[in-house]
């Protein structure tokens, strides 16, 4: 089994990235303005909530209309990247590309190969790829920066007007065996891919990547249906 980097110092979160970034085709200050938390969240339009979330209305690397859904997450598609370019940056200073979910309902054990079935009702296999540029090191002003990219950092809801549920990284499904565990985190300079295992309720819905920021806080991110 691959063995898995060792980040200790650096943690950079979406809101301390975009804080300094010029955000091309995403969230325009991701970060600074959080996600929508009000009550009647889930009956916005997808208009109000780019309106809420300072969403940028087009990309304009490709020309695509950026969509937002009910809860301010920017929408992608399986395979579709979600990137976020620093100010002075011609390239992504970092990018994430959910490839894949795959739903089951057991799992073997990693190194005992028995089965085990998961607490929610269904793991969920996610391919992802993601990427961080050297230069996330000037945003941080650390020795290294890293994303991170465990479990605890994914979401699962029903769908865009849904509550997200963030409970998800389980033993169970820590403890999965996968093809190619993905690293915990990506540090400056690395791009990594591999698969994480969350243990969901639903088979089906919006899979969304947000992880905690300093301040234990989620302050937006990116959401895939599956």
């Amino acid at each position: 089994m691959k063995k898995r980097k060792n980040y200790k110092i650096g943690l950079i979160s979406l809101g301390a990235l975009a804080t300094t970034a010029l955000v091309i085709g995403i969230v325009a200050a991701l970060g600074t303005v959080a996600p929508v938390q009000t009550a009647d969240a889930g009956a916005l339009s997808p208009g109000k909530a780019a309106e809420t979330a300072d969403v940028a209305k087009v990309d304009p690397q490709t020309g695509k209309r950026v969509r937002v859904d009910a809860q301010a997450q920017v929408v992608k598609e399986l395979g579709e990247e979600g990137k976020l370019t620093a100010e002075g940056e011609s390239k992504p200073t970092f990018s994430i590309i959910v490839k894949n979910v795959q739903v089951k309902k057991s799992c073997a054990v990693r190194g005992f190969g028995t089965t085990i079935a998961p607490d929610n009702g269904h793991f969920l296999i996610v391919e992802v790829q993601a990427s961080l540029a050297k230069s996330a090191n000037a945003v941080v002003r650390e020795d290294e920066a890293i994303m991170p990219l465990d479990a605890s950092s994914f979401g699962v809801s029903n769908g865009s007007s849904d509550k997200i549920s963030y409970n998800l990284n389980t033993e169970k499904a820590y403890g999965c065996e996968v093809r190619k565990p993905l690293d915990i985190a990506v540090g400056a300079g690395d791009t990594v891919t591999g698969q994480v295992v969350l243990d969901a309720k639903t088979a089906r819905g919006e899979l969304v990547y947000n992880p905690l920021d300093a301040q234990q806080k989620r302050s937006g991110g990116w959401t895939w249906s599956f």
